[in-house]
């Protein structure tokens, strides 16, 4: 337990907590907290044995949370970014819909979706054109359905994501609707 708190390895989260009792906080063992004395330090193996002792839960690592330690807000917005997949949502926008800094949804987006928040909605908007695509819409329309104010920007990002023009994927799939 003392080789995985000091290595902060993640993959004993929720196999045991780590007592600090000069703080009076449990952490998970991959808290990225500064690493407390050993003389400190009692592992316990629920969280439930950790309240009992009398310590709350970390506020860095959210360990009264885990194994959820996602921000409700992160959540919301995925909602909202799927719902408003026809038009372009700003970082302002975001930032209005989540309550928080700009840069801390940057982080927790490239954290768990592996994109900036932008990127991500621009993938999302980019999977219902080729949905709209594939039932046999047309070109122009799906440019404006997803939020492309012009049809070289929408060509040129769909190009970007599947490496096909929308006319050619479109040629691809209309002999299903007719």
């Amino acid at each position: 337990m003392v080789k995985a708190m000091r290595a902060k390895d993640a993959s004993y989260n929720g196999r045991f907590y780590v007592g600090v009792h000069s703080t009076g906080i449990y952490c998970l063992p991959s808290c990225k907290a500064k690493s407390p004395l050993l003389k400190n330090v009692v592992f316990y193996q629920t969280r439930e044995e950790a309240i009992a002792a009398g310590l709350r839960g970390c506020r860095r690592c959210k360990s009264q949370q885990y194994p959820n330690v996602l921000p409700g807000w992160l959540f919301d917005v995925l909602a909202r970014m799927r719902d408003r997949r026809d038009e372009k949502l700003s970082e302002q926008q975001l930032m209005l819909m989540t309550g928080v800094e700009i840069s801390t949804v940057r982080r927790y987006f490239k954290a768990e979706m592996g994109s900036t928040p932008l990127a991500f909605h621009r993938r999302v908007r980019l999977q219902l054109a080729r949905q709209l695509l594939e039932h046999g819409s047309d070109y122009l329309s799906v440019t404006y359905a997803c939020g492309y104010e012009s049809a070289s920007g929408f060509r040129d990002a769909f190009i970007r994501e599947f490496g096909i023009t929308p006319g050619r994927y479109y040629a691809r799939h209309k002999n299903r609707f007719s």
